[in-house]
């Protein structure tokens, strides 16, 4: 019963906690007039602590009310986007207004009407100047290339005709621009085919056209190729890289730049010259027909390209110029133009989910809000309805019209409580303006309702126990109003850690880390694109910090930093020398320790141990049942959760039929193993001239052979071994038969009384007290809208029914004492099986300190420790180098890979050895509607 009172008395904690149990959950119900539905839903939107129920389930996103507003508002964010990426590509980037953004105030409809007009109005603009600077830019990259196939065919001609350099003996050379130049510049190429070495006569050269363009130089090899296979060898292919600059590929949109290589090519008939133009056109190549002509025509050609390049480069300038101008004005608005556009997007697939009550032309809404924010959200409704009253006429008036069926504090299932907000026109005076009468009949009513559906679990946390908590979600929401394992989390998850990690020295390194990531939290806070291992250590900053004082705990308990043991009080133990000891001899000589009469090592463990050759097998059976008694108390302090559970849903069958027989399977097993620990270690066992009892093979003689003890560990010990096994015998059965037989009799007295089952029964007295409730609901609202024939509104897209009751006909509700039978003997089987598994399943306490331990001294040993004894210069550098070397492989391997390794362990060990105990973990989050998910 204290353990009990002290467990609830945290369920009681301050408002502004909900650690131990989730908070209290009311299903409420607005009905909202559509002229202020957004003003409303803004509101619950930036107080935040509404869970939204999706009342148009079974309507598709076109079928809803306020599609047409989210098309809208997708084509403005489709402008937005290209406005970024405009800058982006202009180096522009947005300014970061963040938390003055998330400040500003919900505009009108009219103000909104204003911001679309500008977004598209700056929109066009920018679009209009972009596309003005990627035409002009792609204009000048065509003259570029022009000139740059003008100036290689220039060359070609100017070496073939002798003019730019020595001529090859046979050459033809013809001064002049005649037309015939193509041909001589041909023939005294002596052109080769691809394939074979075929001299061009003189005859056959006037025959032959001259191709020239462009393509990208990794298609130059099969553009070669393929031109040889289809002319068959009747041409003249030449090529040249463009070396000074990559050029646009003009096949795409997005002009990205490639390298490029000119191309020229002498066939000869238009059918051959039509179908290699084809094959150019297929790979992407760019022809040029104002190369051909002789060198006059060339140098005229060249002139003009040079002076529109020169214009159309000034343009190019200036109207990037204008348009980055356009980009700096823009940039400092963008971050509140998107923040408003996505938060408007949000506020219409939140009323998108509102259905519409034609009868009273308003918007109804259901959702879930912790209990104690009933008030502050009744109080925002009256705020915006005064604040419209006040906008639409300065003679409108506020009246509140507060119904109340039942006091909310004292609210229960079938209690409603309700707040109608109106607003009127003067009492009767007829001065008012018609023109108010919009604002006349604005209404806000939120409901308070009675269901027995299960509620959203809301656990209430700040930034040190928010990553505590997200280690339990991970694994499963808690039930609604069941035990968070949250709050015994926070101190038991470092420990677990602690006890692997247990070394003073690198404990220390981990809550400096810690530290490190605490007192810079506001800095990383508003870092945007994290690294994702950095973002996870950064969210669990205050979990490393507590896993390395609880380390650094554990090291002094062990008595370790970086494997070395600290001499910080007196031993316990003094070495017993003999006369003839040498302490140079080479000789192995064995030297015992003998303790010290009347003292006690204060804290930890002794460090006279480090020194012995029998300190492993010490410290190996001291951790070995440490960890045991670890297990125990941890998995008997998560099953008293359990009981916590079933005495606040008041489940009798589950304290009688579960608990209890588990709990005492359980101490009479492990509970009397950890007890005999205890006893062995109090036992003076060299002073008594005993050998101390396996307490393993004692365990297991328990059970094959009870009664029979081979070596005593107390007085009665066979006796009281006898009458353990008999309990846990017992409570098998116990478990397995006690919850079925007693939930198949109370069936059997409920179909006796008229009821189709247990649950019809259970749930009578909620579904008379819910028809008189919705009775009296709907008298008050036909009242309210002085209209008799006025029906209760119901929600017809809406798969989920009203109430859970029993005329609802849902399979949980029907009795089934097979499925009971089968699922009660589930769950014996994993219990006791359970209870030696996850007992055995501590011992990785021990294991993995053992194994930090011995690799902490191997680490040592291996690096830094062949550097002690070195003198002079090589004595220096081999110490820096070494403990360079062990700093980082301390860190890397034993700090950040042991200390992994631990956290995962320590994880398993709550949600598999702790929370199987008491946590059903059948919950589902509380999600509630805010603006804090909008990302600039």
């Amino acid at each position: 019963m204290f353990l009990n009172k002290y467990f609830e008395k945290f369920s009681k904690m301050d408002s502004e906690e909900a650690i131990f149990r989730s908070a209290p959950m009311t299903l409420v119900q607005f009905y909202v007039t559509i002229e202020i539905a957004r003003d409303v839903v803004y509101n619950l939107g930036t107080i935040g602590k509404v869970h939204f129920r999706d009342l148009n389930s079974r309507l598709t996103p076109f079928q809803r009310t306020f599609v047409d507003e989210l098309r809208k508002i997708d084509s403005i964010d489709t402008q937005l986007k290209f406005l970024k990426d405009v800058m982006l590509k202009y180096d522009c980037t947005p300014n970061d207004e963040t938390q003055s953004t998330k400040d500003s105030r919900l505009p009108s409809s009219s103000e909104m009407d204003d911001l679309v007009s500008r977004i598209a109005s700056v929109y066009d603009r920018i679009k209009y100047l972009d596309d003005s600077y990627d035409q002009l830019n792609s204009e000048r990259y065509k003259y570029l290339e022009n000139r740059y196939v003008l100036n290689e065919v220039d060359n070609f001609h100017s070496l073939s005709s002798g003019r730019g350099g020595n001529q090859d003996e046979g050459n033809f050379v013809i001064q002049g621009d005649s037309d015939t130049e193509d041909d001589v510049a041909l023939l005294n190429q002596r052109n080769h085919s691809l394939e074979e070495a075929q001299e061009v006569s003189l005859e056959d050269a006037a025959g032959y056209n001259s191709i020239c363009g462009t393509i990208e130089s990794e298609k130059v090899g099969l553009l070669r190729n393929i031109l040889w296979r289809a002319s068959r060898g009747n041409l003249f292919f030449h090529s040249a890289d463009i070396t000074q600059e990559k050029l646009p590929d003009f096949s795409t949109n997005k002009m990205s730049l490639i390298n490029k290589s000119v191309f020229i090519i002498f066939t000869h008939g238009d059918f051959l010259k039509s179908r290699i133009k084809k094959i150019l056109q297929s790979l992407d190549g760019v022809l040029y027909e104002n190369t051909e002509g002789g060198a006059t025509s060339r140098n005229e050609t060249l002139n003009y390209l040079n002076s529109r390049i020169e214009d159309i480069t000034n343009v190019v300038l200036n109207t990037k110029n204008h348009l980055i101008s356009e980009l700096v004005i823009f940039q400092d608005s963008y971050a509140s133009w998107l923040y408003t556009i996505e938060r408007e997007r949000m506020i219409y697939e939140v009323l998108n989910k509102f259905d519409f009550d034609s009868t009273r032309r308003c918007l109804v809404a259901e959702g879930w809000i912790p209990t104690e924010t009933f008030g502050s959200i009744k109080s925002m409704l009256r705020k915006v309805i005064r604040s419209k009253s006040y906008h639409g006429s300065y003679h409108a008036r506020v009246s509140e019209e507060s119904i109340e069926i039942a006091d909310q504090s004292n609210a229960s299932i079938g209690d409603e409580n309700y707040s109608l907000l109106t607003t009127e026109g003067g009492h009767g005076d007829d001065t008012v303006d018609n023109s108010d009468e919009e604002y006349d009949s604005l209404v806000a009513v939120v409901n308070e309702l009675m269901t027995n559906r299960t509620p959203p679990t809301y656990h209430k946390t700040n930034k040190f126990t928010a990553a505590f908590q997200s280690i339990i979600d991970a694994y499963g929401i808690a039930t609604y109003q069941e035990v968070n394992p949250g709050l015994p989390t926070v101190v038991t998850f470092p420990f677990m850690f602690a006890i692997m990690f247990g070394d003073l020295g690198h404990g220390f390194i981990v809550m400096l880390v810690a530290l490190y990531l605490i007192l810079n939290e506001v800095r990383f806070q508003a870092k945007k694109n994290k690294d994702e291992i950095f973002e996870m250590a950064f969210n669990g900053r205050y979990i490393i910090l507590l896993m390395g004082i609880f380390s650094i705990y554990t090291g002094l308990l062990y008595n370790d930093i970086f494997s070395k043991s600290m001499t910080l009080f007196k031993s316990g133990w003094v070495w017993d020398f003999p006369k003839d000891y040498d302490p140079g001899s080479k000789g192995r000589m064995s030297i015992s320790a003998k303790k010290v009469s009347g003292h006690t090592y204060p804290f930890g463990l002794d460090w006279a141990w480090h020194g012995a050759e029998n300190n492993l097998l010490f410290t190996n059976s001291y951790k070995m049942k440490l960890s045991v008694l670890m297990g125990y108390i941890h998995m008997n302090y998560s099953l008293m959760f359990s009981l916590v559970n079933y005495r606040f849903f008041r489940s009798k069958v589950d304290i009688i039929g579960n608990f209890i027989p588990g709990f005492l399977f359980m101490q009479s097993i492990f509970g009397y193993l950890c007890i005999t620990i205890i006893y062995k270690w109090s036992v003076d066992w060299v002073g008594t001239h005993k050998q101390p009892p396996g307490l393993l093979n004692m365990l297991i003689n328990m059970f094959l052979a009870p009664g029979k003890v081979d070596e005593q560990l107390y007085p009665g010990q066979s006796f009281v071994q006898v009458v353990l096994v008999l309990i846990a015998v017992v409570c098998v059965p116990w478990l397995l038969l006690y919850k079925p037989m007693v939930l198949r009799r109370k069936n059997n007295t409920a179909v006796e009384q008229g009821y189709s089952n247990i649950h019809s029964q259970r749930n009578h007295s909620i579904q008379l007290h819910e028809e008189e409730e919705a009775i009296i609901l709907e008298n008050e609202l036909r009242d309210d809208n002085n209209d008799d024939d006025a029906e209760h509104f119901k929600f017809p897209n809406d798969i989920e029914p009203m109430f859970h009751n029993s005329a609802s006909h849902d399979d949980d509700d029907n009795f089934n004492f097979g499925d009971i039978v089968i699922h009660q003997v589930i769950h014996t089987i994993e219990f006791c099986l359970n209870c030696v598994s996850h007992t055995a399943s501590y011992l990785r306490l021990w294991a993995l300190s053992l194994a930090h331990s011995q690799l902490s001294t191997v680490l040592w040993e291996m690096t830094i420790k062949n550097a002690f004894g070195m003198q002079g210069t090589k004595g220096i550098i081999m110490t820096v180098v070494l403990f360079g070397m062990w700093f980082i492989l301390t860190v890397c391997i034993l700090v950040m890979m042991e200390g992994t390794s631990a956290m995962l362990h320590s994880l398993r060990l709550h949600w598999v050895e702790a929370m199987s105990k008491f946590f059903e973990g059948e919950g589902y989050a509380f999600t509630p509607f805010n603006f804090d998910s909008i990302s600039l």
